[in-house]
């Protein structure tokens, strides 16, 4: 799961894309990886504000689970998912 476009590969883009030499950026928008979960928030963050409703479910799991340094937030999660189901 790629956080700069949120955009899922499967087995064979990710094959492609190494043969290809493409292993520090996106295959898709050709962003470069984040190297940390700082970054990859920033990512995530930045896409969400723009009212991304799949950077908005992602976030929600992120705050539901605690995972990438945030700290677990079930009503914070749930206020994110139901915004990113609205969203469609």
């Amino acid at each position: 799961f790629n956080v700069c476009c949120m955009k899922r590969m499967c087995d064979g883009c990710v094959l492609a894309a190494r043969r290809r030499g493409i292993l520090d950026k996106c295959p898709f928008c050709r962003t470069c990886l984040p190297r940390g979960d700082a970054s990859e928030l920033a990512m995530i963050r930045k896409r969400a504000r723009k009212g991304d409703a799949a950077a908005l479910n992602f976030l929600g799991g992120k705050h539901y689970f605690g995972q990438s340094g945030l700290a677990r937030d079930v009503p914070r999660s749930i206020k994110l998912w139901t915004e990113a189901a609205e969203l469609g």
